[in-house]
């Protein structure tokens, strides 16, 4: 029964390790559209949340079975409970690209969202993010410490990014039109770096003493 246990548990290792990489993929796609570099991959965002959002329904319904049928003992429901919590996270993540993709489809000028600082915002978001994510993969207590502090930078970046957007308006700037969605992009990145560092807090609630999440570790292709 145990090693049966053992092997779903494994599956949901794997299973958030994926999710995480969904995220990446998307949030990549988002950093060269906000960059200037290139808008290509924003056509790929509407695909990869709604793997994302599978993903998501995929991994509750197995943290379901085994809380249900499996009767963990402390250490693993952490872990469930732990992967239950992070993909609310990680799928809000998912979404939040997902709006940041529609609203730039409104802003004419790519070098708009380099004058306010979206590209570095962005930045912040993907290391905190994959930061999350590898604190996850390697156990690494200190990794999610260290996201947690560094959303301090995406709530700067977003203070910052509000100072410029409202001195385009106070001054009348020929970009101001486009404010509104400027704000709301800063404003949702700066939601995403509050999920990320959520995803860094359960990472911490879901290590037990010996910062392990599972018996044997896993090997991911």
């Amino acid at each position: 029964m145990r090693t049966r246990f053992d092997s779903e548990l494994e599956t949901l290792y794997i299973s958030m390790i994926k999710m995480g990489s969904l995220t990446e993929e998307t949030l990549t796609a988002l950093q060269e559209a906000l960059s200037g570099r290139s808008r290509e991959g924003l056509k790929s965002i509407p695909e990869l949340s709604h793997s994302i959002d599978e993903k998501d329904r995929e991994i509750e319904a197995l943290c379901l079975r085994l809380l249900l049928r499996r009767q963990p003992v402390a250490r693993d429901l952490r872990t469930i409970s732990s992967a239950m919590k992070m993909i609310y996270d990680i799928e809000r993540i998912g979404d939040n690209a997902m709006d940041i993709a529609e609203i730039l489809t409104f802003v004419s000028t790519d070098g708009l969202t380099v004058r306010v600082g979206l590209d570095s915002m962005i930045a912040i978001v993907i290391d905190m993010v994959t930061g999350a994510i590898d604190a996850f993969v390697h156990s690494d207590a200190a990794k999610a410490n260290a996201v947690i502090a560094e959303d301090d930078k995406a709530d700067n970046a977003f203070v910052e990014a509000k100072q410029v957007v409202t001195g385009m308006i106070r001054e009348g700037d020929k970009d101001a039109q486009e404010a509104p969605d400027l704000l709301m992009i800063a404003k949702y990145l700066e939601r995403m770096g509050d999920h990320a560092a959520s995803l860094a807090r359960w990472v911490l609630n879901g290590l037990d003493a010996s910062g392990d999440w599972i018996n044997n570790p896993v090997k991911v292709d």
